[in-house]
């Protein structure tokens, strides 16, 4: 049985985070990508295509917002059944967010210049999917492809979903321009890198934990992330008081909860976290929760 919940205010923080992440999604797509007639990676790069060849062959204007919904429900059922219900509850908040933002932002063009609107579509996307994949949740789409891949397969979120863009970006040059698909490249990789950047879920950290509730803080871990630990006996050297160092390893994609369990357990546990270059051993890759 877990003994540890997340506070309300690490809910409230969750909310908000998931909010902005997905208002600087709904600010890229209308006004820097759609407006500049570029597309982007993933499932909404597709929906972009599936609204361009409905327009061009029926001239019927769809909804992005409500295709993005409607194509995401399924990908949202497999995730809540095989990822994880915290993820999969996490993403569809995000998913819900951004249906609703996309109808909401209003449309507007700053600039006609295509590199431009590449660099800032790309950078505000980037860096709110990095935000949400931050704290275990995906923006929906071929995001939750990447995610489980990354975790299950090595590699980075990023890197993933930049391959399985490909055909996106094919289609955009066969049914636009090779100019239109050439900007878009500029955009999905800007927004690959700064996803990578922001949120790096295939590298590995070491966490040395000072605190002298060495029982609690050990037994949460275990309870929520079923994390081994290692503990070491120390002293502080002006003080003299024992202390006991805890070490443990795990994804940086579990960092941000585990922070919020020991502060939550002890505020004045003193926590180093360090990036680990390789980890030799058993260490296991845990399934997403």
């Amino acid at each position: 049985m877990k003994v540890f919940n997340l506070a309300n205010d690490v809910k409230i923080r969750y909310t908000v985070i998931l909010l902005v992440g997905s208002f600087l999604f709904a600010v890229a797509m209308n006004m820097f990508i759609t407006p500049g007639g570029l597309y982007v990676g993933g499932l909404t790069g597709l929906l972009q295509i599936l609204l361009m060849l409905v327009y061009d062959f029926f001239e019927i204007e769809l909804s992005l917002g409500i295709l993005f919904f409607i194509f995401n429900a399924p990908i949202l059922w497999l995730a809540w059944k095989s990822v994880g219900k915290r993820f999969a509850m996490l993403t569809i908040i995000a998913v819900v967010l951004q249906s609703v933002l996309l109808e909401l932002v209003p449309a507007h063009q700053f600039s006609d210049d295509m590199m431009l609107n590449a660099i800032f579509g790309g950078v505000l996307i980037g860096i709110g999917g990095g935000m949400i994949l931050k704290i275990g949740a995906s923006s929906g789409g071929i995001d939750v492809v990447s995610q489980v891949m990354a975790y299950k397969f090595d590699g980075s979120v990023g890197k993933y979903s930049f391959v399985i863009n490909i055909f996106v970006i094919f289609a955009a040059g066969y049914y636009q321009s090779w100019e239109v698909a050439m900007y878009t490249i500029m955009a999905i990789y800007i927004t690959s890198v700064l996803v990578d950047h922001v949120h790096t879920i295939h590298k590995n950290l070491t966490l040395y934990i000072v605190t002298q509730k060495e029982a609690q803080i050990t037994q949460a871990i275990w309870d929520q992330l079923y994390r081994g630990i290692t503990v070491l006996e120390a002293s502080g050297a002006y003080t003299k008081e024992k202390r006991s160092v805890l070490m443990l390893v795990l994804s940086s994609y579990e960092l941000y909860e585990t922070l919020e369990i020991i502060k939550a357990v002890d505020e004045a546990a003193f926590v180093n976290v360090v990036r680990s270059e390789a980890v030799v051993g058993n260490f296991v890759k845990k399934r997403l929760k």
